[in-house]
């Protein structure tokens, strides 16, 4: 029996009772130009990529008003052979100062300043300082997690031209990475920040959607990962209402939450993210995309809206704009079918499947994501509101679920306690999603004070 007949037959197996992710399975076991050796090929080389991660301060100390500007953070190529450095990518963050670059193996530095006011449409010939020992030469899946700037020692400034050929800011639409291989040549530069678009984008095609999670480098290589503007540019009379849809999802899921909105008093974004790479990366790539949409627009406030893994995603989201300092507030997240506790099904995956999808990992119940979100003194000020399903779409189980997740993992005693309120709708998984008692209830949370 060769690798694909094995693996084929375990999923077999396993097809019925892994109800949650029916999309996955129809293409392990059927094939759709997805092979199990190039699954594996993606995941791999995803952890190939150079991660670079750390600090920028003083812009206090320097006298700078931390209301009126922001950071900006550069990824800077270092090319030799007496060729000016070359910007790649760019971060934009707040006073807290954190940021981080996803690139391709090779020798980076990072350079950092401070900038009157937040646009950063446009990157300066000199940059202002630059803080840093050696050059990095950050190989494959190399992590350098501890990298400080400072913009107020006079004494660390810098004179040099940096060659901008290349760099995408936000706003454009995201392209495709001129690469042949599987590498990208960064993050950021094939994210969406804030593309206007509609519901009706090819982009959200469920097909694109369920392959994502065995093809996860190619859905972000292909410029689907980030976040959009459904309704038209950003309108400040207006208050976001962010959508984080689920596994094998896509802002399609929310047709009918985003169609019975209150376009007077909101404007749906979405966040469109892969699902096979683990919830810790898509939590932090929304906060930093996020950070910088906020900043760029003077956000001061957004509300957030998730279902099913998505509210996982979310929770991870906000913690990790807590750590960031992130500048506008969240005041309230509404999550519809979450499995808090996980889906065991999962972790028969990772046990027993030869081709493990990185996000089973964080769906295993007891996994390290999943025990971050409510560990110790983890908390978020959102006002969190709690919707779970409760119809089962088939009688093959006596278990208490909504046809995909149990009743015991929605209403994870961890989850209710840090909850505003718990609302059940009878219907299943996926219909909690258009279900009028669903609607109506969103409705009245979003519109609350």
């Amino acid at each position: 029996m060769d690798e694909r007949a094995g693996v084929r037959d375990v999923f077999r197996r396993l097809m019925w009772r892994l109800a949650w992710m029916p999309v996955l399975l129809a293409v392990a076991v059927a094939g759709t130009g997805c092979t199990l050796l190039e699954a594996r090929g993606q995941f791999a080389a995803m952890q190939g990529a150079c991660v670079l991660e750390g600090r920028i301060a003083g812009a206090g100390e320097a006298g700078k008003d931390s209301d009126d500007g922001a950071y900006v953070v550069l990824a800077v190529r270092e090319r030799g052979e007496g060729l000016p450095p070359e910007v790649v990518d760019h971060v934009l963050t707040g006073s807290g100062g954190q940021w981080f670059f996803a690139l391709e193996p090779g020798v980076w530095s990072v350079l950092g300043y401070w900038q009157d006011g937040r646009d950063a449409g446009a990157v300066p010939g000199a940059a202002h300082a630059w803080e840093r020992g050696a050059t990095l030469d950050c190989g494959a899946g190399e992590r350098y997690l501890d990298q400080r700037i400072r913009v107020d020692d006079p004494a660390r400034r810098i004179d040099g031209a940096f060659d901008e050929g290349g760099l995408t800011f936000p706003g454009a639409a995201a392209e495709r990475a001129a690469h042949e291989d599987d590498s990208l040549p960064s993050l950021g530069r094939v994210t969406a920040f804030g593309l206007v678009t509609t519901l009706a984008d090819p982009r959200f095609d469920p097909a694109i959607a369920a392959a994502s999670q065995w093809r996860p480098l190619d859905f972000v290589r292909d410029g689907y990962a980030g976040v959009y503007f459904l309704d038209g540019p950003y309108d400040p009379a207006r208050e976001p209402v962010l959508f984080i849809h689920g596994m094998n999802g896509s802002p399609v899921s929310f047709e009918a939450l985003v169609e019975d909105l209150d376009t007077r008093r909101f404007q749906p974004w979405a966040y469109y993210y892969p699902s096979g790479v683990p919830l810790e990366a898509a939590a932090v790539h929304l906060a930093q995309v996020m950070e910088e949409l906020e900043l760029r627009y003077g956000l001061e406030r957004y509300q957030a809206v998730a279902h099913s893994m998505g509210g996982l995603v979310a929770r991870g989201f906000l913690l990790e704009r807590e750590r960031r300092g992130a500048p506008a507030r969240v005041p309230r997240l509404v999550t519809l079918a979450t499995p808090w506790g996980g889906h065991r099904m999962a972790a028969t995956g990772v046990a027993h499947a030869p081709v493990v999808v990185p996000v089973w990992r964080d769906m295993a119940p007891g996994s390290e994501f999943l025990e971050g979100l409510f560990a110790g003194s983890a908390g978020i000020p959102a006002e969190t509101h709690l919707l779970f399903a409760h119809r089962r779409d088939s009688g093959r189980s006596r278990e208490l679920t909504d046809g995909v997740v149990s009743l015991e993992s929605m209403l994870r005693p961890e989850a209710q306690a840090a909850a505003a309120s718990l609302y059940g709708v009878d219907a299943t998984h996926a219909g909690i999603l258009e279900h009028p008692r669903t609607l109506e209830r969103v409705r009245t949370l979003l519109e609350g004070p």
